[in-house]
């Protein structure tokens, strides 16, 4: 079976995330079924990236040595797994078990990162990394439009779906997906974090790790704290939530499928994710202010553009620091990164919803929105320092030709 190994595994990713965006806008509000606390559901929203953070070097680790293939299967196994404990909880104990199940299970978003740099030279890296970000938008309009759906019949019904989509996922992969042709398989590795670091570009792979820290936190506290915005102090329902959500990835899917690739190549990396962090750090300074419904959406949606141009970028710039035996490695303390701005986010995002409680009904949810404001605006000034030249010692990576895609 001939097929291109960039359409397989862009199509694995949008039906993985088509399983997790059928998930998230529902499990705040599913979570209150079992009585959570706005910091319990920060907790629980938190426990799936603290997996996640815990088991992506070791995964990227593991694909670097033995494939990214078995990463990939064993991964939306898992996910599978996850998602049918989450559909039978009976308790909240039991969500969370099922929550960091899942997180080691979608510990693989390096090791996809890594099979793309494996076969993409280095100047097409930041482009078709935003085709992974359209990938993973794309299911994210799917995944809350069925959510949507399914929901007013019963709640649990997008989580069955999603465990057969994943189980579903994992035949396919394993069917048409092939391992990547990587030049230097078996070349030793860096030993440890220190090293890897030095041989990937030490300061630059530093700044770029925070400000991918910076960006995946403060997308976490919105990511957080939405749902339980428009559930208290708009009145939408788990329907409507779900389609805002839809309404977010669409716009999303439109700028890194269609607009990215031309900004990045006039722009240049660095300057895009400033420009990206700049939106993203304004958007919730103002939104607190926004009363009615219709402006709050739309400054939320402004924030979707500033997200969608930053978000791809550092995996973009730490691949082309990285030589092909570190590609796994790298990217996986990138997103082991990501996953901890995901952990920090919504612990924060939740124990402030807590104290917005005792505020009037109009401003729940401003202390998160000035938290998510202040964190970005640091990430923006940390990545003005990317403009410094390159240092001439850092030796240029070697990669493979693009042969099959």
């Amino acid at each position: 079976m001939n097929k291109s190994p960039l359409a397989c595994i862009l199509f694995i990713v949008v039906i993985d995330l088509l399983g997790y965006g059928m998930i998230i806008p529902l499990l705040p509000l599913y979570a209150q079924r079992f009585h959570a606390t706005e910091w319990q559901i920060g907790f629980l929203l938190a426990s799936f990236a603290a997996m996640q953070f815990l088991a992506s070097p070791f995964l990227g680790w593991f694909s670097d040595r033995h494939g990214r293939r078995p990463v990939l299967l064993a991964s939306l196994v898992g996910s599978a797994a996850g998602y049918m404990l989450m559909a039978s909880a009976g308790s909240l104990s039991m969500l969370f078990l099922a929550r960091i199940l899942a997180g080691v299970a979608g510990a693989s978003v390096g090791t996809v990162t890594a099979y793309i740099a494996d076969i993409t030279p280095a100047e097409k890296r930041s482009s078709r990394n935003a085709l992974i970000g359209a990938s993973y938008s794309i299911g994210g309009i799917l995944g809350p439009a069925l959510a949507g759906l399914l929901s007013p019949w019963s709640i649990v019904a997008p989580f069955w779906l999603a465990a057969i989509l994943s189980g579903s996922n994992a035949i396919w992969t394993w069917s048409v997906l092939r391992e990547p042709e990587r030049h230097a398989l078996h070349q030793q590795a860096p030993g440890n974090l220190r090293q890897a670091f030095r041989e990937a570009g030490g300061w630059r792979l530093g700044i770029v790790t925070m400000t991918k820290f910076a960006s995946s936190t403060g997308f976490a506290i919105w990511l957080t704290i939405a749902p339980q915005v428009l559930f208290r102090r708009f009145g939408l329902d788990e329907s409507q939530i779900s389609f805002v959500f839809v309404a977010a990835a669409i716009l999303s899917v439109a700028i890194q499928a269609g607009l990215f690739s031309r900004l990045a190549k006039h722009f240049g990396d660095v300057d895009l994710q400033i420009a990206g962090l700049a939106i993203m750090a304004v958007c919730p300074f103002i939104m607190p202010s926004t009363g009615p419904f219709p402006l709050f959406v739309t400054f939320a949606m402004v924030f979707v553009i500033g997200m969608s141009l930053s978000l791809p970028i550092p995996s973009a710039l730490a691949s082309k620091l990285a030589s092909a035996a570190m590609q796994g490695r790298v990217l996986g303390i990138v997103d082991s990164v990501n996953c901890l701005g995901g952990v920090c986010g919504p612990v924060f995002a939740g124990f402030l919803l807590t104290a917005d409680h005792a505020r009037p009904i109009g401003q729940y949810g401003n202390s998160p929105l000035l938290a998510c404001g202040v964190i970005l605006a640091i990430g923006c000034a940390v990545a003005v320092t990317l403009r410094q030249p390159k240092p001439k010692s850092v030796a240029s990576p070697h990669v493979a030709p693009d042969k099959k895609s």
